[in-house]
């Protein structure tokens, strides 16, 4: 009797210990894993939106358009932190490295992503590909190559012959850095077209169009919220549009496309991307948040001025965007080492 005592109540003691083994692996939604039930809460605090590049520009305005969006369709504060250096490195780096958990996310471009990773001549120590979920990509942006009156160059015809001719010295163009799409076109008209370029470096855009407008600059590449007033005082010459489109603000500028340049494709995209292992519940919520965020009237506001369009590319769409757009440069990159043996 008594051993039929003692193996009672030792039953009851693992039954009880099974329960708060149990117990402690799940949430207090019923049975729900204690994982499931924080994702299915999400977000329950701050969450920061990294823009890889100093504030001011397009993307840094871009994004706090979206983050108020976000904060207000999430009901959490979304704040963004600027982490600028190495051509968008430092920032992509801080978020491929961040726990995976829904509050740190980056506001990348192709520049930062793409551009960095084909043009460093060191290894940027992060994976476009593998270290990154793309959420959306939600503006896309065509820079306006862009002459100063004192060049005598009025469109990019006028301008190729210039740098063509070997009687007159090289002409100075504008670089943003290695990896920028003004850069690209500068390698494939000095490598292609037999362009005599000498590149000039600015640490962003602002300078480099401070300079063009002062005349201390002949040529270099902007958005066209920064140059459009501009063009309209005759200050300055828009040449030609950096991207595979023409602009429906200037209907009259080409492309580059239609000189050749088919490849790679020379508009921006933005973005948000999660560091991969993001719950993918988390990714699909956040994409449902900023597809309303870039339909809102201020954004589409922005990008009209800014030269550019907005899109909504998400899942596998902007994965295959990504890789397609990696492929491209890196194939651009060997054939200008070819051209250069």
């Amino acid at each position: 009797m008594k051993k039929q005592q003692e193996h009672r109540f030792i039953r009851r003691v693992i039954s009880t210990l099974g329960g708060i083994i149990a117990l402690s692996s799940m949430g207090l939604s019923g049975g729900v894993p204690l994982a499931q039930a924080e994702e299915a809460a999400w977000p329950t605090r701050q969450i920061t939106l990294v823009v890889p590049w100093s504030p001011g520009g397009s993307s840094d305005a871009f994004a706090r358009i979206v983050s108020q969006e976000l904060a207000s369709a999430l009901g959490q504060p979304v704040i963004v932190e600027n982490r600028p250096g190495a051509i968008g490195t430092i920032g992509v780096r801080h978020v491929a490295r961040s726990k995976p958990d829904g509050y740190t996310f980056l506001f990348g471009n192709t520049v930062s992503m793409i551009g960095s990773v084909v043009s460093s001549a060191t290894p940027v120590q992060f994976d476009p590909l593998q270290d990154f979920v793309p959420v959306a990509l939600v503006v896309e942006t065509y820079y306006v190559l862009t002459a100063h009156p004192s060049v005598g160059v009025k469109n990019f015809r006028e301008f190729l012959a210039w740098a063509q001719d070997p009687a007159k010295p090289p002409l100075a163009v504008g670089s943003t850095g290695n990896g920028a799409t003004s850069d690209i076109l500068y390698d494939y008209l000095i490598h292609k077209q037999k362009a005599n370029l000498t590149k000039i470096a600015f640490k962003g855009t602002g300078p480099l169009v401070a300079d063009l407008i002062a005349g201390h600059l002949p040529i270099g590449s902007a958005a066209l919220s920064l140059v459009a007033s501009h063009y309209k005082e005759g200050k300055l010459f828009p040449l030609v549009i950096v991207g595979k489109n023409r602009l429906p603000q200037l209907p009259d500028v080409p492309s580059v496309r239609e000189f050749g340049l088919t490849a790679p494709d020379l508009s921006v995209w933005d973005g948000v991307f999660a560091p991969t292992g993001t719950p993918p519940a988390i990714i699909a919520a956040l994409a449902a948040a900023l597809k309303k965020a870039n339909q809102i009237a201020i954004f589409k506001d922005l990008a009209e001025k800014n030269g550019s369009v907005v899109v909504f590319t998400s899942g596998a769409d902007a994965a295959a965007r990504l890789k397609k757009d990696l492929e491209e440069r890196q194939r651009f990159k060997m054939e200008l080492e070819q051209a250069q043996q």
